[in-house]
């Protein structure tokens, strides 16, 4: 009697933007963080009859500052809008972006034979696996999949994938 074929697989939907971990105080101290800088522009401006040089420096610092936060506001702005869907199979590692503010959608695929290591990155915030094979390194963020993560970590390790956790100081192969 022949056994039947099974295929076992895992996928991974990301979390709506609003339900992620980490948003509410991540936004919270941005928007704390543009009231100082709106403070210190004022404190510039109100500071340059009496001492035009620290007014100057106060104002340039303020300007740096500002371009940080910036760009770090723009990427939660950009984040917000993109939704990942993570299929694992026992071949093949299929990764979803749909990025809805740009109206675009792309599609990665890794074969699971080919990956030589995953590098584990566990902070909770940023947290991701990057597969790496001789044609792509694949990298998937788990920051938005929750604990889902861990499951990926687990599924990769059943299926003999050596998963690196950068944290520990796992030796990453050559």
């Amino acid at each position: 009697m022949a056994m039947p074929i099974t295929s076992t697989k895992i996928t991974l939907i990301s979390r709506p933007y609003n339900k992620r971990a980490g948003l509410c105080p991540m936004v919270a101290m941005l928007a704390l963080s543009w009231v100082f800088v709106a403070l210190w522009a004022g404190m510039s401006f109100w500071l340059f009859p009496y001492s035009p040089f620290y007014s100057v420096i106060i104002g340039a610092s303020t300007a740096a500052f500002s371009v940080i936060l910036y760009v770090m506001s723009r990427k939660i702005y950009v984040d917000s809008f993109r939704n990942f869907e993570l299929e694992v199979n026992d071949t093949e590692a299929v990764l979803l972006v749909e990025d809805s503010l740009n109206h675009k959608r792309s599609q990665q695929m890794v074969l699971l034979d080919d990956v030589k290591f995953a590098e584990y990155y566990p902070f909770t915030d940023s947290a991701s696996v990057i597969l790496h094979a001789p044609y792509t390194d694949m990298e998937v963020p788990l920051w938005p999949l929750e604990n889902q993560g861990h499951d990926l970590i687990d599924f990769l390790e059943g299926r003999g994938v050596n998963v690196v956790n950068v944290q520990t100081d796992d030796k990453i192969p050559d």
